[in-house]
């Protein structure tokens, strides 16, 4: 019998072909960032390497002997699997914002091992170590650095009691990727009033003050900056 092509493989090699490009898209237009955490950027190369192979392989066995058309469930089923792969490419990539913090609990306890076992009661202080120690408990180990000065950088959001010359500085922490992503937040006040709107990225420099469970920044300086190319914070 003579061997034809069989559409079903080659629409499921089609499917796979998509998300190899849209690996090889990240790694190139180098936004994996946006996509996985520092420790889990290995997953790119990987996912490009093994679904190309497997793009490779699916065509190479696309003959049959007999027909094999698609159904229009395996079509439905490819299209929701190629939609993703299809936006990671054609859109800008959109880091965690506003809307996600109205959305997400800024803690979940345990879920992160930050900590180095330095002394944190001086040197350089970065916001995974303020996650750190507000959620283990051990704020108070600030307390010998109140006053002292500070810069950390992330985008803007305003809650509701905050004065006009507040605003919560925010930046999301990721283990593996944007879902399960945590918020880390600290409260900004001496502000310029309304000068800074929801999702302006800033870098604010200023003194520290842990206040029960949260620290305060009393802005010196509050610069409007560009979104980092990597906007999440690794643990």
């Amino acid at each position: 019998m003579t061997a034809t092509w069989s559409v079903s493989r080659l629409t499921t090699g089609f499917a796979l072909a998509i998300w190899a490009a849209a690996f090889w898209f990240l790694i190139a237009a180098d936004r994996a960032a946006f996509y996985f955490s520092s420790r889990t950027t290995w997953l790119a190369p990987v996912g490009a390497v093994t679904l190309t192979a497997a793009t490779i392989g699916r065509l190479m066995s696309a003959r049959s002997s007999r027909p094999e058309p698609i159904t229009r469930r395996q079509l439905g089923t490819l299209m929701v699997l190629i939609i993703p792969a299809i936006i990671i490419t054609a859109f800008p990539p959109a880091a965690l914002g506003s809307f996600a913090v109205s959305r997400r609990s800024t803690a979940i306890k345990g879920a992160y091992v930050s900590m180095t076992g330095r002394d944190l009661s001086k040197g350089d202080l970065s916001l995974v170590d303020i996650f750190g120690l507000r959620y283990t408990g051990d704020l108070d180990q600030l307390a010998p650095r109140a006053g002292s000065p500070s810069s950390f950088t992330g985008f803007v959001t305003k809650d509701s009691p905050d004065g006009a010359d507040e605003f919560r500085l925010n930046r999301f922490m990721i283990s593996c990727c944007p879902g399960d992503a945590v918020n880390i937040q600290v409260r900004v006040v001496g502000a310029p009033p309304g000068e800074f709107k929801a999702d302006d990225w800033v870098r604010v420099t200023g003194k520290i003050y842990p206040v029960g469970a949260e620290v305060i920044v009393d802005a010196t300086e509050v610069a409007r900056v560009d979104r980092p190319d990597r906007p999440y914070l690794n643990p």
